[in-house]
């Protein structure tokens, strides 16, 4: 039960510091700022024209615009003013061979750095264009290039000064935003409990295989996203990054699996793992060699994603009809939502080149992970519950409940421990204590009143263990009216303990009968320096005890 309450703890500290960030985060976003400043960002919705046989058509952003027969699409706006000089203009697509210019000046043509996009990431990104300082009264003009008669849906352009457009478009980001920093969140948390797990001798591997998996997830989204697209200083290598992060994710995950289901099943993961690896290699090879553009051959590595998603829910399938393990059930699940969530992206992406394709994909990664990543927890939650209750039931094994102290079974295996490091001890002493008359007690004055004196008998050598000040002194109660004390590197000499148990004991017993003791005592190493063999070393201890009267 405690351990269920820690846990809810832990999860209740995390959901708060979740909560706690993200309300900071929509803080910084959403700051109200004064009318000026609101005033400051506006969409360009007005005043739009086309020029078809020498007439204007009216047009209000956003809308759908037809392409005429050359595929061209081209509108005009003569409605900037003087106080727009110097802002900048934002346009969202570029994916139409987008040109704006003002007059016959070229304000805007996008041209592909080293690291070729495709329409589906060249439609997530703005295209933020430096208005001149000199507008006058020349005519804003944007044009795009497409199939012929196609029909083009045409965003509004927004205008306004840097900081307000950029936040503007991180707000347009945020569902990528926040599962980025849900996926950050559960890898770091994933971590933690890694290390937590390993503390308490539970190696969980998959925790490792979760943060990994979510590491690589997160590379891939950052640098994906149209933020980066738009603003990272070293565009082409983050687009590269991304690549290879998409394409080695699933790896994680896979091993993930390996470590779920049976081992005469465990080649079949290992089987797209290296595939995985090899499509990796193979395309950087034809990238780096050829020229071949990533983008022409993602297709392999989706059909790679899509099939070995399949493979995977088939395979736990049948391990979960076998085994009919919760745990199995679960990952079962969780490799269905991806698959799901796999699937309508992949329409989106191909069928219907939606740019927002990665956003469903990213919220089923996130529903997967936290699937699993609640099965893991669950799991090691009862491990380390099981764990502390062997651990508990192997201390009360261990120790004499009456009188708190380690029972006959640590005395040996105590006395195990010093024989294998026996050579490395300057000097052993084992002190043996018994109570004289302790069945005589028990006779005349029942049992209760033999208990106590074993207790009185034990707080005593506590309390002289105490007082001795050895620091490495430990004691048994190893029979009935018995106890020993063993003492690595010994300070005091036998007679001095025997003296400050006797002691001890005067205070224990006050005006009540006094309990008489006796004593033996061995030292493991003799007077030359060699060692006793232990089984000598006891009987010494044993025979003195015997004969003390």
């Amino acid at each position: 039960m405690k351990k269920g309450k820690k846990w809810k703890k832990i999860e209740a500290f995390c959901i708060m510091l979740i909560v706690t960030l993200l309300l900071i985060f929509v803080r910084i976003l959403y700051q109200p700022g004064t009318e000026s400043e609101r005033g400051e960002l506006y969409t360009f919705s007005n005043g739009w024209y086309q020029l078809k046989d020498g007439k204007k058509t009216e047009l209000k952003l956003p809308c759908f615009v037809t392409a005429d027969k050359d595929g061209q699409i081209i509108l005009y706006n003569d409605m900037l003013s003087e106080a727009d000089k110097g802002k900048i203009l934002s346009i969202r697509g570029i994916q139409d061979q987008l040109e704006v210019c003002i007059g016959d000046r070229l304000l805007y043509q996008y041209k592909d750095n080293r690291f070729e996009k495709n329409r589906q990431m060249k439609g997530k990104i703005w295209a933020d264009i430096s208005l001149p300082e000199k507008i006058g009264q020349e005519v804003l003009s944007i044009s795009y290039e497409t199939k012929k008669n196609a029909r083009l849906y045409v965003y509004a352009p927004m205008i306004g000064e840097f900081c307000f457009l950029f936040r503007q478009h991180l707000l347009e980001s945020i569902f990528s935003i926040l599962m980025i920093l849900g996926m950050t969140g559960l890898g770091i948390v994933s971590v933690i409990v890694f290390l937590y797990t390993r503390h308490r001798q539970i190696v969980e591997k998959r925790f490792l295989n979760v943060a990994l998996f979510l590491i690589l997830c997160s590379l891939w989204c950052i640098f994906d996203s149209g933020i980066y697209q738009m603003y990272g200083s070293q565009n082409a290598a983050g687009t590269l990054i991304s690549f290879y992060a998409f394409m080695t994710m699933p790896v994680p995950m896979l091993l993930f699996v390996q470590n779920t289901v049976s081992e005469s099943v465990r080649w079949i993961p290992q089987v797209w793992i290296f595939l995985l690896y090899a499509n990796a290699v193979l395309q950087g090879f034809l990238y780096f060699l050829f020229r071949i553009p990533f983008i022409d051959m993602l297709f392999i590595t989706h059909l790679l994603l899509f099939t070995g998603v399949v493979s995977m829910i088939l395979l736990l399938w049948k391990e979960y009809r076998k085994t009919q393990e919760k745990e199995v059930n679960l990952c079962l699940k969780a490799f269905g939502v991806l698959g799901i969530s796999g699937v309508i992206a992949l329409v989106l992406y191909w069928v219907l080149s939606i740019y927002w394709y990665e956003s469903i994909f990213q919220f089923g990664i996130l529903l997967y992970i936290a699937v699993l990543f609640w099965g893991l927890l669950c799991k090691v939650s009862n491990n380390i519950q099981f764990c502390l209750e062997q651990e508990v039931y192997r201390r009360m094994s261990l120790e004499d409940r009456m009188t708190d102290m380690k029972n006959r079974k640590s005395f040996e295996m105590y006395l195990e421990e010093i024989q294998e490091g026996a050579i490395l001890l300057e000097n052993v002493l084992l002190l043996f204590v018994k109570i004289a008359e302790l069945k005589k007690i028990n006779d005349m004055s029942g049992r209760q009143m033999g208990d106590e004196t074993v207790i009185r008998t034990a707080r005593s050598i506590q309390s002289a263990e105490r007082s001795v000040l050895e620091q490495q002194a430990v004691s048994f109660r190893v029979d009935g009216g018995e106890f020993a004390i063993i003492v690595k590197n010994p300070q005091k000499t036998p007679e001095e303990w025997e003296h400050f148990i006797k002691e001890e004991m005067k205070e224990e017993c006050g005006n009540r009968q006094p309990v008489r003791l006796k004593f033996g005592y061995s030292y493991l190493r003799k007077k030359n320096g060699s060692l006793l063999s232990f089984s000598d070393w006891k009987q010494q201890a044993d025979d003195m005890l015997c004969s003390n009267k």
